[in-house]
């Protein structure tokens, strides 16, 4: 690739099939020119639940075959694939609703990401020590982000508390999306998250938003 002929850097989006991941390396992030990441549909869904959930799950690129999802998989614990992302694109459920041709693409997704990530650990496709850094620590190293994604003494307080021994339902009543839905509804996942902590304020607890507090914009320590 021209990234590594002119030593620059690339970043790779969406990464939804086994033979895109063999144009990449494994390794850590921080020693990469040319780094990817994987959405949170492609590695929890699969084309076998086009049958059930339909337009609901059409996003760009589509989601794949199980093979191809359990490649994924594969590749963001051997470090291929550097870390989750979400494509949170929270359309109406009356537009989702159309046709699979005529709706639009993408899903909200950012309420349930950890929690889907932790599914994998459940399942025995990730150790629980590696859920950190490809949620949190090799963003923060990819693209440089003044401290955040540690727990380090200096640094923005970021937190989850999460129950691993506990389970969690997607209900409507429990969807915090402005949209009112989501594509895991009536999905109980085997974590719940108990607290959310943002730039050091509780936010989040036991079911309950408990702030609106703005966020802070992202500083960066490249030249």
């Amino acid at each position: 690739m021209k990234s590594t002929e002119f030593n620059t850097k690339l970043h790779v989006l969406h990464i939804s099939t086994k033979d895109e991941i063999e144009l990449f390396k494994a390794g850590p992030v921080e020693e990469k020119l040319i780094t990817a990441e994987v959405c949170v549909p492609h590695l929890l869904f699969s084309s076998e639940d086009y049958k059930n959930l339909g337009s609901l799950i059409k996003c760009n690129p589509s989601i794949k075959s199980n093979s191809d999802k359990q490649a994924l998989r594969r590749a963001l614990k051997d470090q291929t694939i550097d870390y989750v992302a979400t494509d949170h694109a929270p359309h109406v459920l009356s537009e989702k609703k159309n046709t699979y041709s005529t709706s639009p693409s993408g899903m909200p997704s950012v309420q349930h990401s950890l929690l889907a990530v932790l599914e994998m650990v459940h399942e025995g496709d990730l150790e629980l020590t590696e859920v950190p850094r490809i949620t949190s620590h090799s963003v923060a190293k990819r693209f440089d982000i003044k401290e955040r994604g540690f727990i380090r003494e200096g640094f923005w307080a970021d937190l989850v508390l999460v129950d691993m021994n506990d389970t969690y339902e997607v209900k409507k009543e429990k969807i915090f999306y402005k949209c009112g839905w989501s594509p895991f509804e009536s999905y109980t996942f085997n974590s719940r998250i108990i607290e959310t902590i943002v730039n050091g304020e509780r936010i989040y607890s036991q079911g309950k938003i408990l702030s609106d507090t703005i966020g802070k914009k992202l500083e960066f320590t490249r030249g």
